[in-house]
């Protein structure tokens, strides 16, 4: 059955070799029941760790069934305790943190055994060692005798041909260790038991055979039955050798996970910091690309993420069944019907120019600061406006100055003045700070505060941006001429002092005509993206500096402010700026579905355009991708530098396992079934973890949870969607996996025998 033939053990350390056993030539078969004795220090306790492929050997061979063993690897030595040995430890070393069924039962689930199986053959096993009623009792709660006993029913579970015990009364009394004794000599019937022990006496009644060592070499070996019938090779029957299945594999991780609480809530904490820590910083990454994207745009002023721009692919005009269905779409929050008005940026600048102040400003309606001013009144006329500002900045500072004064108000692109006659500032407020980091972030123009008017107001404003977006061909004299009022020629402009269906012209457009201007029809072709209409005029009169007064009643000083201009009768410049809404804007609830809801405006018939996007940042694209790698590379080493701080803490908390690893070992688990467990275990707190964390950042974007100290925190989690999580999932479980992958491969460099011998 097994036979060893000049067999010898060294071991060196510190420059030195010593000899555990030399030149060992034994036979062991079926049926013998064999102590081996000796002082210590003789080497009984090394050839048994031999014969049972704890540990291996430097010279001669062993052979079990014929087959020799000098050639074995690790695995193979796995292989071989699995399949033939069975262990009995002087220290027991039972999983103390399992009861006595789960002990027995872990060995048939390494040996490959299917749970329907296992249940009926450890009730039997444990009455056979006289346990019945202790199955749920922890080893921890045993007595030392009948921690020996589940370690036999351990052993016997496996049906192995050979059992190996060291010492296996060394830890009880006399009475436990006669009863141990008795049970192994029963069972050498039909097995080959090899223990090894000091107390001779105690074992002597039983065993058929006395082998003794004394300085590593066997001095006597004697029997005291016959010589056992050696047992065909195909007679013995070895213990099963299937791998361990994977159902019974995550079982016994999940078991892991949780015996321990203390360990388990540990390993909790770290895993909690590893994902926070990830989460965190892949969401200020975003962040920080997020923030590359601030830029500046020729056409829009409001760039926001949440403003989605929409006209109908035909280049007909909105309806209010239109404006029905995109109201009653998701994450639509308003409708912004007329929004030319949010592109134009006003300069507010005092009347005398005197520089008391000069504010950038968008345009607001006054409704929707009802309640909320300050100081002062809400406007009760067209030429009549209130600020809303920041608590702090600029315009707060100068706000007192702009009080109760006369304003012009100035297209911040092109100069040209937004309304015929200056607007009294007579009233203001401030804006929350949501509403203060709104205005500076939904700009690219630094933008300082909300000039709030009335409707009449903004009614005049929408016509005045509806010119900017147009073009003029004007036809008078027989010669074509561009106007552009956008870029200040010949701007259209409203006056009271004109009459209907009359235009006053400046001097140089009536030098096209070589005879008297007056009387003559100018012919005003107006342009646009979605229409194009021609107008009839008459020239009631040429203006010049010196007749602005008598014709125009305006002041000789605004001259160079409104010269080049064309004015019209204020009902004329209604009929040709005054239209339906050809483009509008959907404002989204939330902006980091913008570009989903975009698609959905496109899929109910309408063209969409996210406005962000056509913002240029100020950044040059080289240097957009410098930042976006850095920030790439600091993720990156952040993840390499929470990986390995995750590790030494993880491998710290898990030095307790050591044991629990070496001992499974030892009973004939694989280096991959130790690593495969470990694995779910790190991976079943990983995920506990990362619920627990990326509900912790999901409550923050939502602000569900929030407080001013962690509001930059809310808004860095922000940036996160769906599929972040999902990817920091997938990265986190990778980064798991190589933790056990790494922990394993430290705690599998030794033997089995050694990794446990330093661990206990």
């Amino acid at each position: 059955m097994l036979r060893l033939e000049r067999v010898s053990k060294f071991y060196s350390g510190n420059g030195m070799v010593s000899t555990g056993f030399s030149k060992v030539d034994l036979k062991f078969e079926i049926g013998e029941f064999v102590a081996i004795t000796g002082e210590s220090g003789s080497g009984k306790s090394t050839l048994l760790n031999v014969i049972s492929g704890l540990d291996s050997y430097e010279e001669g061979e062993m052979y079990i069934l014929g087959n020799p063993t000098s050639g074995y690897s690790k695995e193979d030595l796995e292989e071989y305790r699995k399949q033939y040995i069975g262990s009995i430890f002087q220290t027991f070393n039972l999983i103390n943190s399992y009861t006595v069924y789960q002990n027995v039962e872990l060995v048939l689930l390494l040996s490959g055994y299917d749970k329907k199986d296992i249940s009926a053959r450890v009730h039997d096993i444990i009455a056979k060692v006289g346990l019945e009623g202790y199955e749920k009792t922890k080893a921890s709660k045993l007595s030392g005798g009948q921690k020996q006993r589940v370690a036999i029913a351990r052993a016997l579970a496996k049906e192995t041909p050979i059992i190996v015990a060291d010492e296996p009364t060394g830890n009880l009394d006399v009475k436990s260790a006669g009863e141990i004794i008795q049970l192994l000599h029963e069972l050498s019937k039909d097995k080959l038991i090899i223990i090894v022990t000091h107390n001779y006496e105690q074992v002597e009644p039983y065993i058929t055979r006395k082998i003794t060592l004394h300085d590593g070499r066997v001095v006597e070996d004697k029997r005291f039955e016959e010589e056992p019938v050696q047992v065909k090779k195909e007679d013995v029957v070895v213990a099963k050798d299937d791998p361990l299945k994977f159902f019974s594999m995550v079982r016994l991780g999940l078991r892991n996970t949780f015996n321990i609480p203390a360990k388990f809530l540990l390993l909790l904490v770290v895993f909690i910091f590893l994902c926070t820590g990830t989460i965190f910083n892949y969401a200020s990454v975003l962040n920080q690309s997020d923030a590359s994207f601030y830029g500046w745009n020729d056409l829009f002023s409001y760039t926001g993420k949440d403003r989605i721009l929409i006209t109908k692919p035909d280049s007909t005009p909105f309806t209010e069944e239109d404006y029905t269905l995109i109201s009653s779409m998701e994450n639509v929050r308003e409708i912004v019907e007329n929004d030319l008005t949010l592109d134009v940026m006003a300069s507010v600048v005092d009347e005398s120019e005197s520089g008391y102040f000069y504010i950038n400003a968008a345009f607001k309606s006054s409704m929707d600061y009802e309640g909320r001013l300050v100081e002062g009144r809400m406007p009760e006329t067209s030429a009549e406006a209130v600020l809303m500002l920041p608590e702090e900045g600029y315009v707060a500072n100068v706000i007192e100055d702009a009080m109760n004064k006369e304003a012009h108000i100035y297209d911040w692109y092109h100069g040209n003045s937004l309304f015929k006659e200056p607007v009294t500032i007579v009233g203001y407020g401030y804006l929350s700070e949501d509403e203060s980091t709104e205005l500076e972030e939904v700009s690219t123009n630094y933008l300082e505060a909300y000039l709030c008017m009335n409707q009449d107001a903004l009614d005049s404003l929408r016509m005045t941006s509806l010119e900017r977006y147009c073009t003029q061909e004007i036809y008078f004299a027989e010669q074509y001429v561009d106007g552009n009022s956008a870029q200040g020629m010949y701007t259209l402009r409203p006056s009271e002092k004109v009459a209907e269906g009359k235009a006053y012209i400046p001097e140089e457009l009536s030098w096209l005509s070589s005879t008297w201007s007056i009387g003559k029809e100018l012919q005003l072709t107006n342009k646009s993206l979605y229409f194009e209409d021609t107008f009839d005029f008459t020239v009631g009169a040429v203006y010049t500096k010196e007749t602005l007064t008598y014709y125009l009643g305006l002041e000789t000083k605004e001259f160079d402010s409104v010269s080049g201009s064309i004015f019209l009768n204020p009902t004329d410049y209604a009929k040709i700026f005054d239209k339906e809404n050809y483009q509008s804007s959907v404002m989204t609830m939330d902006e980091k579905l913008t570009h989903n809801t975009a698609e959905a405006l496109e899929a109910a018939g309408y063209k969409a355009f996210v406005v962000n996007d056509a913002v240029v940042s100020y950044e040059s694209e080289e240097f957009a991708v410098i930042t976006k790698t850095m920030s790439g590379l600091l993720l990156a080493g952040v993840l390499v530098v929470l990986f390995f701080v995750t590790y030494f803490i993880t491998k710290l908390i898990l030095k307790s396992r050591n044991v629990y690893f070496s001992t499974i070992r030892m009973l004939g688990a694989s280096k991959a079934n130790c690593s495969n467990l470990l694995k779910v275990e790190l991976f079943v707190v990983l995920n506990i973890a990362y619920i627990l964390s990326a509900g912790m950042a999901w409550l923050l974007k939502q602000q569900i949870i929030y407080d001013d100290l962690i509001e930059d925190l809310c808004e860095v989690m922000d940036f996160l969607e769906t599929g972040d999580f999902v990817l920091l999932y997938v990265v986190l479980c990778i980064m798991s996996i190589l933790l056990a992958a790494r922990f394993s491969q430290q705690l599998f460099k030794k033997t089995a025998m050694n990794a446990y011998k330093e661990e206990v």
